[in-house]
This record gives C-alpha cells, sequence and structure tokens, in this order.
C-alpha cells in the first residue's frame, strides 16, 4: 500500500448510498482521493464524476478493481452483486470496504469467508457505521469502564420511516436488520446462538404476505439476552437507538446534541427522515478509520468478514424462525485464525 500519499479510491455504485460515501471522500477524508467509479447506471456514473473531480468512469467493475491506478476499492452497489465484487477484490489481494450486507445469502458469505481466510490476509472490511457513531462509542466504552456492571440485556430501535423493500421479509433481514445483530454482539461482546423471530404486516395496503415490522428475541452464546425492534414504516421519521441494560444501571444511546422544543403547551425535538443526517459522522469517521488502517498497514477498527458472516447467519436463522414459528438455532463454523482478534470486543 502507498505510504506518504493519498490512498487512491474506486468506487462501485454510486446511488444515495454512494454519493454519501463518495462526498466525504471528497471533502472530508485527506488521506484519500477518488479516482474512479462504476455504476450499472453508466449516465448516473458520469453525473457523478462531473461533480467530484471527474474520476475516471469504468464501464467493466472488474476493471476498475483490477486497475492499477485504484489502490482500494469501495462497493456501495446492490446486495446481490457485493459477493462477486468482494471476491473480485480479493483476486487481485485489493483491500475493500464494502456496506453491509457481506453478501445476499450465506452460502456466498461461506465463500467470501473462505476466500480471505485461505489467502491469510485482511483484506475485507464491512460498513457497521454504528462502530463509529458517537452515542454508540460512548456506550460502549462505558461498558467497558465496568460503568453499570455486567451488561446482560441489549435493548435496539430501527425505525425507518419509509422502506420500499419492507415487501421482502427476507432482505430486510439481511439487509436492515444487519444492522442491529451486529450492534447487539459489539456492545455485549458475544455470539448470537439462537434467535427467536416474530413480524406482521402494519399496512393493510402491503401485499398479504410482507412483514415490515420484526421482533428479534436472541440468546448470546454467554446467556445474554438482546432484543430488538425493526420497523419499516414509521411514517414519522427515522429512529435509532441501543440500550445496555446491566447489572448496576443502564446505558442509552441519547443524544444531547438534539434539540429539544418546548413551546405551546408541548414538548418536541425534531426526527430526522432517513439514515443520512444522523449518521453522517459516523460515515465519515469509518471511512477515515479505514483510509488509515491502509496506510498505516493497520487493522480495520471496525467490521471484518467474521463480522458480515455473522450477521447473515443470524438473519437466516431468523427466517427460519419466522416460517416455523419458534426459535432457532444459529450454527456457526469455527473461527478463522485470521479472526482471532475478535472485532466485537
Amino acid at each position: 500500500m502507498r505510504t506518504n500519499k493519498r490512498i487512491r479510491i474506486g468506487v462501485i455504485g454510486v446511488g444515495k448510498m454512494g454519493e454519501q460515501h463518495i462526498k466525504n471522500i471528497s471533502y472530508l477524508c485527506p488521506g484519500a482521493i477518488l479516482v474512479a467509479l462504476h455504476d450499472a447506471n453508466q449516465d448516473r456514473a458520469k453525473e457523478i464524476a462531473a461533480l467530484y473531480g471527474f474520476p475516471q468512469v469504468f464501464d467493466d467493475p472488474d476493471e476498475l478493481i483490477a486497475s492499477p491506478i485504484v489502490d482500494a476499492v469501495l462497493i456501495t452497489a446492490p446486495d446481490k452483486v457485493h459477493a462477486d465484487l468482494i471476491l473480485a477484490c480479493l483476486r487481485e489481494k485489493k483491500p475493500v470496504l464494502c456496506e453491509k450486507p457481506l453478501a445476499s445469502n450465506l452460502k456466498d458469505a461461506k465463500l467470501v469467508l473462505d476466500t480471505e481466510a485461505e489467502l491469510n490476509q485482511l483484506l475485507v472490511s464491512l460498513g457497521f457505521q454504528r462502530r463509529f457513531d458517537p452515542a454508540h462509542l460512548a456506550v460502549k466504552e462505558a461498558a467497558l469502564q465496568g460503568v453499570i456492571g455486567r451488561p446482560i440485556l441489549w435493548k435496539g430501535i430501527h425505525r425507518n420511516s419509509h422502506a420500499p423493500y419492507a415487501t421482502n421479509p427476507f432482505f430486510l433481514l439481511t439487509n436492515t436488520a444487519g444492522h442491529d445483530i451486529d450492534s447487539a454482539r459489539w456492545l455485549l461482546g458475544s455470539e448470537v446462538k439462537e434467535v427467536y423471530a416474530r413480524a406482521l404486516r402494519s399496512r393493510d395496503d402491503f401485499p398479504p404476505d410482507s412483514r415490515d415490522l420484526f421482533l428479534l428475541e436472541m440468546i448470546m452464546d454467554d446467556e445474554r439476552l438482546a432484543s430488538a425492534e425493526i420497523y419499516m414504516s414509521a411514517d414519522y421519521g427515522y429512529e435509532v437507538s441501543a440500550e445496555l441494560v446491566g447489572q448496576n444501571g443502564v446505558l442509552t444511546t441519547a443524544r444531547p446534541d438534539i434539540l429539544i422544543v418546548r413551546a405551546q403547551s408541548k414538548r418536541y425535538a425534531p426526527i430526522a427522515q432517513d439514515w443520512t443526517s444522523p449518521f453522517q459522522e459516523a460515515y465519515a469517521a469509518e471511512l477515515n478509520a479505514w483510509i488509515e488502517s491502509l496506510a498505516g498497514g493497520r487493522i480495520f477498527p471496525g467490521a471484518n468478514t467474521w463480522d458480515g458472516y455473522v450477521a447473515i447467519a443470524v438473519a437466516e436463522a431468523a427466517n427460519e424462525s419466522l416460517i416455523k414459528g419458534t426459535s432457532y438455532p444459529v450454527e456457526l463454523p469455527r473461527k478463522p485464525g485470521l479472526y482471532r482478534l475478535d472485532s466485537i470486543d
């Protein structure tokens, strides 16, 4: 990896998430430079390139990955192509930061896990940005300091004002719920061994087989508990929170920077309409941490391939739980030695 020079980044996928990262690279990441773009919609790629310094637009994502002008790859493409793109990066031994999920199914996720483990080189980083959110980091640090004694329960809320994929329960579990699964693992510092999922359709105008409200009850491998509410049709706005209940107290990701208004016999606070503003700082911090790890030859402090694999394993177990109407075990393979420095600690 280049040292004393900016890391040259190629981005694959320039939708809303991709442009968010491109903007951060361009204005908030002094250690990197955007040099290449690819999107299935070439007109969109050219439009974004014109806005952000005219990086080279590639017709083929594999050519971007193999290009000598690209030091590292950022993937923000649709979930179904994540695994193939990551595997292409591994073939080139090129570092990659991929937005969650690692893959769209457990079989593909296992292939990525096995391929990287065989290379015995940590090249894949996963975009679970809550690990870089100041409020979540404060909870993690306070828990490690023993402020509430031993944490025994994680509780999470994840509400979106609108999600067009709410009609696809499996996609919602592998994509959206992955954040909550990772948050529980990371803040408790243990793995999920069993999950019980319940779900319902909150709107009559949704297709009969759709589900947009989920409750996940998880038992960790040390018998501690985690509970997540995931609601994709919360018209009032976007809301995410995590709470750790300990033997001696409670930690919550309350934000002191949110304006509380008291007026006209009412008390209220403005609520974000999507994920971009609440986690803007976290996304930039995550990118900078990745770039600094590449420049300094250090391990990325965020999520890795193992974390991505486990999130999908838990999501697929949750889906089986929904189908069978009972709790379902999470069966994990032996963790490869490459990931022995556990990123949930």
